[in-house]
């Protein structure tokens, strides 16, 4: 789908520049990888089922135009202690953070309702396992270092609501399908985030934020969770 022509304002945001839309997110949970190479210990399932949170992430999504970019780290996977997610480290965050992911979509429409934006989205993300630390927020490409493990293809939804000039609190609704899955070590494990083909849905709330309205250009920071609903 094509973007939409430009909008006429929303009070505070525009149209167009209030949707920092997520670009596709994470997966609901691990599970071991079909086999290990000798010598490997290899982990069972560490899935999700019935609907809990198998991911949760923190996260940063910029616009410039109808362009979208995701970056950010995970904070839950199911089946790992949180000692494995950071590297170590006085305070956890996005600089010490082991498992990141990084992605873009772009805008295909939207539509207005009094203060409520609601936009749609398409686009797919990839996550990273660093061998080193140092993502930063200030440069997004930084969350796409170490290994690929997975990639998701992803259909967005975000709901803004305009309650300030500039300022707006969203949620970002997702439909994640697992296009990569490859396998990887942590201390000595074998592991596989998901497998190929895996379905999840995503809900992260936050704040969107606009910086300039001409382009326009934007940023909204989320918080959220992913879960599988087989």
């Amino acid at each position: 789908m094509k973007p939409d022509e430009p909008f006429t304002d929303s009070p505070g945001l525009t149209r167009r520049d209030a949707f920092a839309g997520a670009a596709g997110l994470v997966v609901a949970g691990v599970s071991g990888a079909a086999s290990a190479d000798a010598g490997d210990r290899s982990r069972g399932p560490l899935g999700v089922d019935g609907g809990a949170s198998g991911i949760e992430l923190v996260g940063q999504i910029s616009q410039l135009g109808e362009a979208l970019t995701a970056c950010g780290y995970l904070t839950l996977i199911n089946g790992l202690s949180a000692e494995r997610l950071y590297f170590p480290g006085v305070v956890r965050s996005e600089a010490t953070a082991r498992f990141t992911f990084y992605g873009t979509a772009t805008v295909a429409s939207i539509q207005t309702l009094d203060t409520l934006i609601v936009a749609i989205a398409n686009g797919h993300v990839d996550f990273f396992l660093r061998d080193v630390a140092g993502a930063t927020f200030d440069l997004p490409a930084s969350f796409a270092q170490g290994q690929r493990i997975a990639g998701d293809d992803a259909a967005l939804q975000n709901v803004l609501n305009v309650t300030a000039p500039g300022i707006g609190v969203t949620t970002v609704f997702g439909d994640l399908r697992r296009t990569a899955a490859d396998a990887f070590h942590l201390d000595g494990t074998r592991y596989q985030l998901g497998r190929m083909g895996l379905r999840s849905r995503l809900t992260a709330p936050g704040k969107s934020r606009r910086i300039e309205p001409v382009a326009p250009t934007s940023v909204q920071f989320v918080a959220g969770n992913i879960t599988n609903p087989d």
